[in-house]
């Protein structure tokens, strides 16, 4: 590879992360609608559109991009959670899309892709129920959890960070082959780098991707009927 090709893929990344960290913020700026459950734990899909930037441009950009939408965070819509938020924002960003995407990009295959899901979810489901466990505690009086709201909080952990990275996991698979469309046609990404038919692959990561979904909006269904939103 020349120096020129080097400079032109460092450009592409370079623009291919300011895109993607842009849209995160504005996913998790539109998630900010939708009502807790139990009023504390909130649903955030800017897990997904990170770890599709990750598959394209590589692990590096993960936990990238994840620090710079959670600074972008801390300093606008996270105010209320201050630096706690902060933390638990790159936590589960950086942990789901850098666990996804070193597994992914060794080998680019639909098996891989499962593998790499199933791992992210299990690693970021682990991380963040201790982070949760053990940092959510000192800040609960600050932050300004009800009473009753955190006598709850572990048991509503595990299941709770396993629904949101099913969620994630889920949107990633079912969007990452029209992001790769759009992205080439845009010219951010070459054309030759990725094929865009509708193959075997891609149905079975869509058949896949609706059944992550379902059980993810299944659990979210029975915790909001078990703790409700507030």
């Amino acid at each position: 590879m020349s120096i020129n090709d080097t400079k032109h893929r460092a450009t592409h990344i370079a623009a291919g992360v300011g895109i993607f960290s842009a849209l995160a913020f504005l996913v998790s700026f539109v998630c900010e609608v939708i009502p807790a459950v139990s009023g504390f734990l909130s649903i955030d899909l800017k897990d997904a559109v990170i770890c599709i930037a990750s598959f394209i441009y590589g692990p590096i950009v993960a936990p990238l991009i994840s620090l710079v939408v959670a600074a972008i965070e801390l300093f606008t819509i996270g105010n209320d959670t201050g630096w706690y938020g902060f933390v638990m924002n790159f936590a589960s960003s950086a942990s789901f899309s850098t666990v996804a995407s070193l597994i992914y990009c060794k080998k680019k295959s639909v098996n891989t892709a499962l593998i790499a899901f199933a791992s992210s979810i299990a690693v970021t489901t682990g991380v963040m129920v201790l982070l949760n466990a053990f940092v959510t505690p000192l800040y609960i009086k600050q932050i300004g959890i009800p009473f009753d709201v955190a006598a709850n909080l572990p048991i509503l952990f595990l299941p709770f960070n396993f629904a949101k990275t099913l969620l994630n996991s889920a949107t990633a698979m079912l969007l990452y082959k029209p992001v790769i469309t759009a992205l080439r046609q845009a010219g951010l990404i070459p054309r030759s780098q990725y094929k865009t038919t509708f193959s075997r692959a891609t149905v079975i990561t869509l058949i896949v991707g609706g059944l992550f979904l379902a059980l993810a909006i299944g659990l979210l269904v029975w915790l909001v009927m078990t703790f409700g939103w507030r």
